[in-house]
């Protein structure tokens, strides 16, 4: 696939089945050194070792997590590309009632070692993405 287009979707696929796996160093390839997470509610994230860190307290805590993105565009232009999806979260800990959250995501990839490497993620709330935009 190279530096197209579908390759940055397909990045995100192979996020989404390394995270709900709980595969981190396969994860963590996926990252450059120097990735930022800035997603609603947290301070900024700054390293893919801090944002690692992160990603793993649901499943660390107990819960089970499951992914729904759908990508709105992508745009490849090595060295960098994006991103732009709506994205849904359940997160299920034992004995309590499920929680989902919806929103937006805007990624921004860098080239790197022959593939995209997730360098910005930025994720929202948005009031045109809910939880029930995503069939079942």
């Amino acid at each position: 696939m190279g530096g197209t287009d579908a390759a940055l979707v397909k990045a995100g696929q192979d996020w989404k089945t390394l995270y709900e796996a709980g595969d981190w160093a396969a994860l963590r390839q996926l990252y450059t050194d120097d990735a930022v997470l800035m997603t609603a509610n947290q301070e900024k994230i700054e390293g893919a070792d801090n944002i690692l860190a992160f990603l793993q307290r649901l499943s660390g805590a107990g819960a089970k997590v499951e992914f729904r993105f759908e990508p709105e565009e992508a745009v490849a232009k090595p060295p960098f590309g994006f991103v732009t999806a709506k994205y849904r979260m359940d997160i299920a800990f034992p004995g309590r009632d499920p929680v989902v959250v919806a929103g937006r995501s805007y990624l921004v990839y860098k080239w790197q070692d022959g593939g995209w490497k997730l360098w910005r993620d930025i994720d929202n709330f948005a009031p045109d993405v809910t939880a029930a935009d995503f069939a079942d």
